[in-house]
Order: C-alpha cells, then sequence, then structure tokens
C-alpha cells in the first residue's frame, strides 16, 4: 500500500513537472550539475522539454543527476569535464554541437572553492578556483557564442552568490571570481545585445526553512551527515517547486527582454507568483545595474568554512 502511494506521489511530481513544457526545443547547458543548485535547475529545465546538457566532474553524480531529469521526462546528454583546461571546455563544446547542433541557453554554475586562509593558500589553489569560476564561464560563451549568433537569440546565465556582495573568511579566491563574475556578465550584456543574447547573474537561494546542501558536500558524504542536519537540506522537489517559474522565465529572455540584471532566485520567484510577468519585465527590463559600495559595521565575529567541512570562528578585537 505504502509503495502505492509514492508511486502515486511521484507520478503526480511528474505530471506537476511536465504540464507545459515551455522549454520544448530548447538546448540548455548547465555546468555544475550533478549535484546542489545546479542539478536542481537541470532538472526543472528538463521538466520543461529542454535538452539539458548536463556537465560536472564525477560521473557517479552525474548519472544520479540523470536519471533524476528522466524521471521527468527530460532527455539529457551527460558530459564529464575538467572546465578548469581548455580541452575540457572544447570537449563539451564539440560533444553538444554534435549531439544537439546548437546551444540556445548557457547555464554557468560549476564553481569551487578551497576554504583556506591565506597561511595555507597558494598559487596553485588561487589559479584553480578563478579557472573554474571565472575563465570557464568566459570560454564557454567564447565556444557557443557562434551558435547562439547562427540561432538569432541566446541566454547565458551566470550564477553568483552573496559573495559578490561582500566576503568572509577562506574565500580569498572564491569571493574575486564571484565579483568578477558579476563585471564580466554586465561586459557581455553589453556586447552580445546586439546578438539578441541576453546575459544575467542570478543568484541561489533555497525553500523557505531549508537551505543548500554546502557546495563541497558530495551526494555520498551528504548521506553521512546527521538525520537532524540532512533534514533540512533542500531537496530536489521542494526546489524545483518553489523556484522552477523563476528559471524558466529567466530562460526565456533574449536580447529584447531581461539582460544586464543581477537577479536574486527568491525575490524574482516572488514578484512572478504575486504579480505576474509582465510586472517582472517592468520591474527589470531595459535596465542595467549600478554596483554601489556602502560602509558597513566592521563584525565582531566571523564564522568561516574549513576545507574538512567544519566551521571556524574569528573575532575581532
Amino acid at each position: 500500500m505504502r509503495a502505492h502511494i509514492i508511486s502515486l506521489w511521484l507520478l503526480y511530481q511528474n505530471i506537476q513537472y511536465n504540464d507545459v513544457n515551455r522549454l520544448s526545443k530548447k538546448v540548455v547547458l548547465v555546468t555544475g550539475s550533478g549535484r546542489g543548485f545546479g542539478r536542481a535547475i537541470a532538472i526543472a529545465y528538463a521538466s520543461e522539454g529542454a535538452k539539458v546538457v548536463s556537465v560536472a566532474r564525477s560521473i557517479n553524480e552525474l548519472k544520479d543527476a540523470e536519471k533524476a531529469m528522466k524521471n521527468v521526462g527530460g532527455d539529457v546528454l551527460t558530459l564529464t569535464a575538467d572546465l578548469s583546461v581548455d580541452d575540457g571546455i572544447q570537449h563539451v563544446h564539440d560533444k553538444t554541437m554534435e549531439e544537439f547542433g546548437g546551444l540556445d541557453v548557457l547555464v554557468n554554475n560549476a564553481a569551487t572553492n578551497s576554504w583556506l586562509t591565506i597561511e595555507d593558500m597558494t598559487l596553485e589553489s588561487w589559479d584553480h578556483i578563478i579557472s573554474v569560476n571565472l575563465r570557464a564561464p568566459f570560454a564557454l560563451t567564447m565556444a557557443f557564442l557562434h551558435s547562439m549568433k547562427e540561432r538569432g537569440a541566446g541566454n547565458i546565465i551566470n550564477i553568483t552568490s552573496r559573495s559578490a556582495e561582500s566576503t568572509n573568511l577562506a574565500q580569498l579566491a572564491y569571493c574575486p571570481s564571484k565579483y568578477g563574475l558579476e563585471g564580466l556578465t554586465q561586459s557581455l550584456a553589453l556586447e552580445l545585445k546586439e546578438y539578441n543574447i541576453a546575459v544575467n547573474s542570478l543568484n541561489v537561494a533555497s525553500p523557505p526553512g531549508l537551505r543548500l546542501k554546502p557546495t563541497a558536500l558530495t551526494l555520498m558524504e551528504a548521506e553521512k551527515v546527521p538525520n537532524s542536519v540532512r533534514a533540512l537540506y533542500a531537496d530536489d522537489n521542494s526546489m524545483v517547486r518553489h523556484f522552477r517559474d523563476a528559471w524558466v522565465f529567466l530562460a526565456l529572455q533574449d536580447g529584447s527582454g531581461i539582460t544586464g540584471q543581477r537577479l536574486l532566485t527568491k525575490n524574482l520567484a516572488e514578484v512572478l507568483k504575486n504579480e505576474g510577468e509582465e510586472a517582472a519585465k517592468n520591474l527589470y527590463q531595459g535596465k542595467r545595474i549600478l554596483s554601489v559600495y556602502t560602509p558597513i559595521d566592521w563584525p565582531e565575529m566571523v564564522r568561516y568554512q574549513t576545507p574538512e567541512g567544519g566551521f571556524k570562528e574569528k573575532w575581532f578585537s
């Protein structure tokens, strides 16, 4: 009886996910889609009829994500690649073009951090973080620009975070990479508008009362987390239910729509839910972003993550 109820629930979820297919015929590439925020976006896009190119380094996590996307009717091309090197970028480009003949939406979600403070940080670690978090989005944009221009439209979504607003300890390369990604977004929005290509940044988010699983935590490691902590992590279904409309709305923009914006997933989702698409367009379309640096109080204490996944505190006298 319990198995029957679960099957009916899964069927209901699939119906909920596949009732519109707003991204039918769209080819969407999502980097870092094996886990976390990128995985949820990829599942949401697959549920809306998109052909999804799913890219990450861990084949086990990619296969698990592929299964989730196929469960909602998705057409998935799974690719393992190291985006910090040119061969990885070229591999993703060539396989995507071979399988689908082009690309409509590029979601630059893959990111990494060493969680090291300056006493332990190395130039090699710095270079790797910058290569994944900032160089790869630019390299992928360059690689697929010809395809978007040929299609007469395109969409680039750069996934950002609060670290592009203010930093924390153990983010010596991560924070600059996110600040840089915001600058890249603005620069590309200006240069690519004439080709009808939208370029926006999108902040990560989790549903009310839940939080994102730490990015560095693999799916296997997450299973070992105490149940009391794991219960607070947002799962795929909760992420898709809360944010699918916002993610799809953004993926459907082109150079004549919303471009050059820094968008917050929660804010965009709330506007769409409470006021509708026209309100969202009125709020964001035809506008750019001006970065404003505001003095804030120096903290008494900063809590930051360690490479082992734990946390430390640093107090300032």
